[in-house]
């Protein structure tokens, strides 16, 4: 094996060269000493690079897949699902080599294998983000020495959609007393569609007017105020302990939204309600820092994004302008 490496000296100190272009000071003139030290560097590069080789673990992607998915403590359930059909996708793609064998040209091959599938860019972008996540856990772990570089697929960025108040007064007239419940918390406080469904009584307080959304995006608790309109749909079924609304699967959720929106001639998706919200959260004139920490953004350059809109519905409205 060849030493990257060698003791030399400049204007009378001793250096090692640890590679090409770059040494450091030994901060000796003695040569002994030098030599000794210089033969304690070696020994420990020697055994970094064996341990180095050991942790190159041999591992296919269905026996990593289980190791990835037991490794995923305290993360939400539906996370993990998403972790282990990307993975399985890119198994059935690739086939079940192994972890190793990843390459830049097989992830490349997995994304024209899901656009030929049809799948929108927007979901194969999804499959890439969990993969990215599950190999920088292959390279903390030792199972893969470099990880494939992964780029994502381009995708057309659509304006917000905000509902109107003839809109959300449609929709919410047409859901039956529970749902209309629930989408009246979204509307209201602007929560993410899991954020509801996993919020329970006993992080809800009405008499003080606050609930506090647990293990939020990014790991964080987040507590939010409840407006009297909440409260007073709340309190008819105020409980100690247990979760606040049905336990349906969020895609569910969704799909009853997407019914109703149909049926009253609206185009528009669950999510759309807290586009809404943050809109008119910034046009009822709440300062856009209490509008960030209400809705749990990392950066106030999300919420920005709703100034825009705003702006562009206050264009829409002043069309409607007459003089007559």
């Amino acid at each position: 094996m060849k030493e990257p490496m060698r003791l030399f000296t400049r204007n009378g100190w001793y250096h090692v060269e640890t590679q090409r272009g770059r040494s450091r000071s030994l901060k000796t003139k003695n040569p002994k000493e030098a030599r000794e030290v210089f033969k304690e560097i070696k020994k420990e590069w020697l055994k970094g690079r064996l341990f180095s080789l050991e942790r190159v673990r041999r591992c296919n992607l269905s026996e990593f897949g289980k190791l990835y998915s037991e490794s995923r403590t305290g993360i939400s359930e539906w996370t993990v699902k998403k972790d282990e059909l990307s993975l399985k996708l890119l198994q059935d793609v690739v086939g079940n080599i192994q972890i190793r064998a990843l390459t830049n040209s097989k992830i490349e091959e997995f994304k024209r294998v899901c656009i030929a599938r049809k799948a929108k860019p927007i979901t194969i972008n999804g499959y890439l983000r969990h993969i990215k996540a599950a190999l920088s856990y292959a390279l903390d772990e030792g199972y893969i020495e470099k990880k494939p570089k992964i780029k994502m697929l381009p995708v057309n960025k659509t304006l917000l959609r905000v509902l109107m108040p003839d809109q959300i007064n449609a929709i919410l007239g047409n859901a039956d007393e529970d749902f209309r419940r629930l989408l009246k918390f979204y509307l209201w406080t602007g929560a993410r569609r899991r954020e509801a469904l996993k919020l329970n009584w006993q992080n809800v307080s009405l008499d003080k007017g606050y609930c506090i959304f647990r293990n939020t995006k990014g790991r964080q608790d987040r507590k939010v105020p409840l407006t009297q309109e909440i409260i007073e749909a709340l309190s008819p079924i105020q409980k100690d302990i247990g979760p606040v609304f049905p336990q349906n699967h969020p895609d569910t959720i969704s799909h009853m939204f997407n019914e109703i929106a149909k049926a009253c001639n609206i185009t528009a998706r669950l999510h759309d309600l807290r586009h809404s919200a943050c809109t008119y959260m910034l046009k009822s004139g709440i300062p856009i820092q209490v509008v960030k920490e209400i809705l749990g953004h990392a950066q106030i350059s999300t919420t920005l994004i709703y100034t825009h809109v705003l702006d562009d519905i206050k264009q829409t409205e002043m069309r409607k302008l007459r003089f007559e």
